[in-house]
């Protein structure tokens, strides 16, 4: 049994178009501040809460636009709608469904006859204007016995009763863990539920009396006690005259189950203190922790010792459960989370802002959540990986992992490597742009990857600008980079006659088979001009793909900055003097061309002569050590205003288009 998705409407930050969720069994809802993370464990609480004061609606549960008078409307609607699927159905020998089918057998609703039939259960919720300020809120669970698209109307539902809803309950872990407070044992609390399930014996009472009786004799033994005994009996009796209640008594011990169940606790050992080690001496860390493992001790109770869970589907939805814990014991964590999902009785749901959660999680049980500029209203996204066969499946899944801050991001920078890493970072703080309070995260995943990184973040609309390697004369590069990028963005949705289409200069719209030799165009004055007017129409707005050329970021900054990195080097490279030793300059210059164009045939044609010695540099600084070292160095010898003045124009129009987009 599992909660296979949720439909809201009007719930909190979710607004009057309906969204619905797919959940998995460990679905984990991540995004920015308020995007409406908490909302939807909340949705799902107001169904299955274990207190009647969670599953109660409230004022505040009712979505107001944000382009409306908070006062404005008399009345306000709402809904929270499940759907239900029971796998168990397809394995009927493991008898899994005994449990969780019961319950909602005359309610089940079937699409075909080759499918698994299912159960729709909704909650509706209506806020009428009152008499006092929190207005008057009715709010009815049913069951809807109709599949999905056809009417819903009074012939097509009917009441979910106390008994059924209660096959489902919902633990909310909060992100602000006090387990103190679930180790009493009150209704509703972890502790209850784990001391309910036992099979106490009726005359429990009386045993726990007889017992306890030598326990008292004893401290009636004690020198003192039976005095201060009479002299509290004997001061009552001056204020109490009636009958009933006349004698005051001390009792050391309790004599009911109930009285002791209320004072039981945890106690720590082995410790360095004398004193017993209680749950409230514990560090914030160690409490969330205590906590999830109540949790996990409760469902493993239903499972081993009762054999019989007090539910058919729990549903274990903890908030941000990384508070409090290092790093390093988040792996674990979610690990145990995973042991609990896979629980035939159990369902997990989590929300997080940690990049270590993200890393643990596979990519298709996460849900993207944000809060549309626009409407103020929750927007919903789940990534539609590719096959899992495909190259562009593992890449994603990993690419996730390597930079899962990409979730949190309301602008992603892609860019070919680690010195995109070094550089942008540096020329955002010069311009002055925070790339924390911007939430921006500079993703280096390579340019022949690019193609799956669109894909995922237009699929979490999620603004992204790029920046490659021009790669001018390398394999691939140039005219093959730049159809490339025109093909991936047709892939990725952009009209193909339109994004064909260039006006600029003497360019005019290419043909289909124009385009599939475009890899073949030429590199003379003219074909330099027109790739000019390509690359200028791809870093428009409606495309935001710029280029670092000729070659890439790290020739472009040695051209730029010449001398700040050629400091870098105590010994540079050695070049012969043109003039006396034509021949060996010649071919030290060829050399370092073929190099740094990886190429042997490569003659750097399209380069000058400037550019050819600086390929010498580029060597010695860029292939024969470290560029992220390299790029670090020398931004030191760099001051901000020469930044600022002498920053190449590519990377200017890169900041100007990065301000534009923070601003959106």
């Amino acid at each position: 049994m599992i909660i296979q998705s949720i439909s809201i409407k009007n719930f909190r930050s979710f607004g009057n178009i309906e969204t619905t969720i797919d959940l998995s069994k460990i679905s984990t809802f991540v995004g920015g501040n308020s995007s409406g993370k908490t909302a939807v464990l909340q949705a799902i609480q107001k169904l299955f809460g274990l207190t009647a004061s969670e599953r109660t609606l409230v004022k505040g549960d009712f979505h107001t636009s944000a382009l409306s008078q908070v006062d404005s409307t008399s009345e306000r609607d709402l809904y929270i709608e499940v759907r239900i699927d029971f796998p168990e159905l397809k394995n009927t020998e493991k008898l899994e469904g005994k449990l969780s089918i019961p319950p909602f057998f005359n309610h089940f609703t079937i699409n075909s006859l080759n499918e698994c039939p299912y159960v729709r259960m909704r909650l509706v919720g209506k806020w009428s204007a009152g008499t006092t300020p929190e207005g008057e809120i009715e709010q009815k669970l049913y069951f809807i016995t109709v599949p999905y698209g056809e009417d819903v109307n009074e012939t097509t539902i009917s009441p979910v009763s106390p008994h059924q809803r209660s096959a489902i309950q919902m633990i909310y872990v909060p992100a602000i863990r006090e387990p103190l407070t679930q180790l009493k044992n009150a209704s509703g609390t972890i502790l209850w539920r784990i001391l309910n399930s036992i099979n106490w014996p009726e005359d429990m009472d009386q045993q726990i009396e007889l017992e306890m009786k030598s326990v008292d004799a004893l401290f009636e033994k004690t020198e003192g006690v039976g005095e201060i005994k009479n002299v509290i009996g004997e001061q009552w009796k001056k204020y109490h005259f009636e009958d009933r209640y006349q004698d005051a008594n001390i009792k050391f011990n309790s004599t009911t189950l109930d009285s002791i169940l209320k004072k039981i606790e945890v106690q720590f050992s082995p410790t360095q203190e004398s004193s017993t080690y209680t749950i409230e001496k514990l560090g914030d860390g160690l409490r969330s922790l205590f906590y999830l493992s109540l949790v996990s001790s409760l469902l493993e109770v239903e499972q081993q010792i009762t054999k019989k869970p007090t539910a058919a589907l729990t549903i274990l939805a903890v908030e941000e459960p990384e508070n409090h814990i290092s790093p390093h014991l988040l792996g674990k964590v979610v690990e145990n989370l995973k042991e609990i999902s896979e629980k035939n009785n159990a369902q997990v749901l989590l929300t997080s802002h940690s990049e270590t959660i993200i890393k643990n999680v596979s990519p298709e049980d996460i849900c993207h959540l944000r809060i549309d500029k626009k409407s103020g209203q929750t927007i919903a996204k789940k990534i539609d990986l590719p096959s899992k066969e495909s190259e562009a499946y593992m890449y994603i899944k990993e690419a996730v992992r390597a930079f899962p801050e990409i979730y949190f991001a309301k602008l992603v920078i892609l860019g070919e490597g680690d010195t995109e890493e070094i550089i942008i970072p540096k020329l955002l703080k010069v311009k002055e742009i925070s790339s924390f309070e911007s939430c921006i995260s500079i993703v280096p995943l390579g340019g022949r990857h690019v193609n799956h990184m669109w894909r995922l973040l237009n699929q979490l609309d999620i603004p992204h600008i790029t920046l490659l390697d021009l790669d001018l004369e390398r394999g691939g590069g140039g005219w093959g980079r730049i159809k490339y990028i025109l093909q991936e963005l047709i892939n990725n949705g952009y009209d193909r006659d339109e994004i064909l289409s260039n006006e600029r200069g003497n360019c005019s719209t290419i043909t289909a088979q124009e385009f599939e030799k475009m890899h073949e165009w030429g590199l003379d004055k003219d074909s330099l001009d027109e790739m000019k007017t390509w690359l200028d129409r791809l870093e428009e707005p409606e495309y935001n793909v710029f280029f670092s050329g000729p070659l890439d970021m790290d020739f472009l900054m040695l051209e730029k900055f010449p001398s700040a990195y050629k400091e870098i080097m105590k010994i540079g490279p050695r070049l012969p003097d043109r003039s006396d030793k034509p021949d060996e300059y010649r071919k030290k210059i060829n050399s370092s061309i073929q190099a740094t164009l990886k190429n042997i045939n490569a003659i750097g044609k399209t380069y000058s002569e400037e550019q050819h010695e600086l390929m010498v540099w580029y060597n010695s600084l860029f292939l024969g050590r470290g560029k992220p070292s390299t790029h670090i160095e020398a931004l030191t010898k760099i001051s901000e205003n020469a930044l600022l003045n002498d920053c190449p124009q590519v990377l200017v129009r890169l900041l100007e288009r990065i301000k534009l987009k923070i601003l959106m």
